[in-house]
Parts: C-alpha cells; structure tokens; sequence
C-alpha cells in the first residue's frame, strides 16, 4: 500500500474523531427541536435583551424588519426569530415578557403548517397561551394576521397547501378581538386571491421594502397609539 496514501488516511480519521469528540462534548451540540440561529437569538435576548414600550413577536418576517427605523422615536424590541413556529414562541416566553413592553404585536404561524404537523386547532391553542401569557404580564396585545403566501413563487414552501389553514387560523384568530385583545388584518393590503402579492415579495414568502412600508402603514395608528383596529 502507497505510503502517503497511509499517512493521509490516518490523518483523515484523525480529524474525524476529533470532530466526533467535540461533538460529544457538553454543550458543544446544538440542542434537539430548533436550528443554532434560534438558540443564538433566545440566549441574546435572555442575556441582553433590553426594555421597550413595544414588543414584536413573531417568525422571519418580524426578524427581518428594522422596526426601530420604521418607527422612528418609537422604543421597540424585536422578537422574531426566523424560521420559528407558535410552539417555539411558547418556549422562548421569558425572552418575550422580559421586555416588559405595554403593547405586544404578533404575527407568526407559516411555519407550523409547513414545518410541522400541527393542525389548525393546536395552532390557535398555542396562540391563546401566547396572547395570555402577554396579557398576564401587562401588555395590550395586537395579534395580527397571519401572512399569506404566494401560491405561484412560494411552490417550495407548499404554499398552495397551507394558504386554505392560514385562512382558517385567521378567520379563529379574528374571533380573539375583545375589550383587551386586538385583531388586525394586515392581509387586507398585502394580499389577494393568489396570497400575497406579486409585487411585494421575491420568493413568495418574505416581503420587500414596499410590501413592509404597507404593513407599517396598516399598524401605524395602534403602534403611536392614534387608533383602533377595525371590527373584523
């Protein structure tokens, strides 16, 4: 056998053991049931997170946003974690409260038709708990709907599939309004037939400066605290 073929070999299954070693070491794995990036963004907000009049809560698309630079003045945190799901939020809670923010705004719920194999019910469930955990802590809360997706550029989220449970899910969440909750239809500017709109998204799923100047729009009055949201 080739010399340098052992030596490279053996330095091979050198790296590989080490790596499988450090793998094994406490704390050197990322934890079952959520990516790195989540984890990251719980241990940031548990750790450093600060304290904020207002709290956004929700998957990518509040992640994505500056909300800060939307809402100049105004003294926000954001909560979003990409890729995150109702059941996820749940976990994360004392990140959220932690803010101690008097107004909480929510938007979440793609993912855990596409990412998991919750129904429509089990979803809502886990919004209340969200929307009483909040309201337990002091904040009015604004669950807003969930986003729809573009049916023809979001084929790799299967959005076909999920836009009739997004639908759903909001049609039960519009049934939450009452004297402390508030329910807001961001859909009502962002979205048509197909879900949302051509020319507010890219890949179908995430919005663009025009499709988030609308949503802040939509808001604007209950974020300054110049309105109330329409009956659904």
């Amino acid at each position: 056998m080739n010399k340098r073929f052992v030596v490279l070999a053996a330095i091979a299954l050198l790296v590989i053991a080490a790596s499988l070693c450090w793998y094994l070491l406490p704390g050197s794995a990322v934890p079952p049931g959520h990516d790195a990036y989540w984890y990251e963004r719980v241990s940031f907000f548990e750790e450093l997170g600060s304290k904020a009049d207002i709290v956004m809560v929700g998957d990518s698309l509040i992640d994505g946003a500056e909300w800060r630079e939307m809402f100049p003045g105004s003294a926000i945190a954001n909560r979003g974690i990409s890729g995150d799901t109702t059941g996820g939020v749940l976990e994360r809670m004392d990140g959220i409260v932690s803010v101690g923010a008097r107004k909480a705004f929510v938007m979440i719920g793609i993912n855990d038709f596409t990412d998991t194999a919750l129904t429509v019910e089990a979803v809502f469930e886990n919004y209340r708990k969200i929307v009483a955990a909040l309201e337990q802590n002091g904040a009015r809360v604004f669950v807003q709907s969930t986003l729809l997706c573009n049916e023809k550029k979001a084929a790799w989220k299967s959005c076909a599939a999920v836009n009739d449970k997004i639908r759903q899910l909001n049609r039960k969440l519009a049934g939450l309004a009452s004297a402390k909750i508030a329910f807001v239809d961001i859909n009502r500017g962002l979205a048509g037939a197909g879900g949302l709109k051509d020319e507010l998204t890219s890949d179908g799923v995430h919005l663009n400066g025009d499709g988030y100047r609308i949503w802040r729009d939509e808001i604007a009055p209950f974020v300054l605290g110049r309105g109330k949201p329409a009956a659904p």
